[in-house]
């Protein structure tokens, strides 16, 4: 197969991204292909008892939380516990059909006419959430060092305010086995409600590393989905940290607690490339298979 596609459609000055459905199989991480790896035996696990509860302290003391968003198609599996309702820009990319008179064109053009500059996008997802009925995948996201999505890993990010909340926490991460470190941010969930399934990006070759972590509020039933065979491969259980190629398909079941998981992303030393079988720092590419 080839590389997948986004189709883009502008929305005023807003270009509107988006990805189908198609069925690639789990892609995996390295040479060897693994659907996901607990990164546990990589990390330091002393401070997971402080780093938990200044994450909690941090996430309650923050106030510039955000509104959380993905790309691409919903599953078709999954529409049905959406009402059949898309993703917001899966949605958007159709806004005609299902906005015939054009009341939410014109809401939306109104909208990023209005909004701040570095807002515009986070208010036109936002209406389609409110107005449209769009999923939302996760509770909120907050973010502790910002980056563009689809530069994540590039270390010239900027720390946000709110990491200041997070001292202990920002000095571990100096520990974790990355040369630099790109994005960081934490994605919630609220009680009995998981993230539905969903790919980050298209499936291209690429060199996305990243760490997902729980501390000491332990697993969380993180999966990757085939969606050749149907199911579900669960992260080990146990595992507090996790690795995988985020071009599969993914998600986390629900839990009867609010629940969150750091996402730090950047760029893995050279001996843990080795070790995870990431020739070249690609955590995949077409010769792997």
């Amino acid at each position: 197969m080839n590389d997948q596609k986004y189709n883009i459609k502008k929305l005023k000055n807003i270009d509107i991204s988006s990805f189908e459905y198609e069925e690639y199989g789990i892609k995996g991480v390295g040479k060897n292909r693994y659907p996901i790896i607990s990164m546990d035996q990589y990390i330091n696990h002393d401070l997971d008892d402080e780093l938990h509860i200044e994450c909690c302290k941090g996430l309650a003391l923050s106030t510039d939380y955000k509104t959380a968003m993905l790309r691409g198609a919903i599953l078709p599996e999954e529409l049905s516990k959406f009402a059949g309702k898309d993703t917001w820009c899966q949605l958007l990319l159709n806004l005609e059909s299902i906005d015939p008179d054009g009341r939410h064109k014109l809401a939306l053009e109104e909208i990023i006419d209005k909004a701040e500059a570095d807002h515009k996008m986070q208010a036109v997802y936002r209406y389609a959430y409110y107005a449209l009925g769009a999923p939302i995948p996760w509770f909120f996201a907050l973010y502790l060092k910002n980056n563009d999505f689809n530069t994540k890993n590039n270390s010239e990010g900027q720390w946000t305010n709110s990491a200041k909340y997070f001292p202990k926490l920002i000095k571990y991460l100096d520990t974790l086995p990355f040369k630099n470190i790109g994005r960081v941010l934490f994605f919630t969930t609220y009680p009995n409600a998981g993230v539905f399934t969903h790919r980050d990006s298209i499936v291209t070759e690429h060199k996305d590393h990243n760490i997902n972590l729980f501390f000491s509020a332990g697993w969380r039933p993180s999966y990757v989905w085939d969606e050749k065979l149907k199911q579900k491969i669960y992260l080990q259980k146990d595992s507090t940290s996790y690795f995988f190629n985020n071009r599969d398909y993914h998600g986390v079941d629900s839990e009867p607690v609010f629940r969150y998981t750091l996402r730090v992303d950047g760029t893995f030393t050279d001996e843990l490339c080795d070790k995870l079988g990431l020739e070249d720092g690609y955590t995949w590419k077409w010769s792997y298979e």
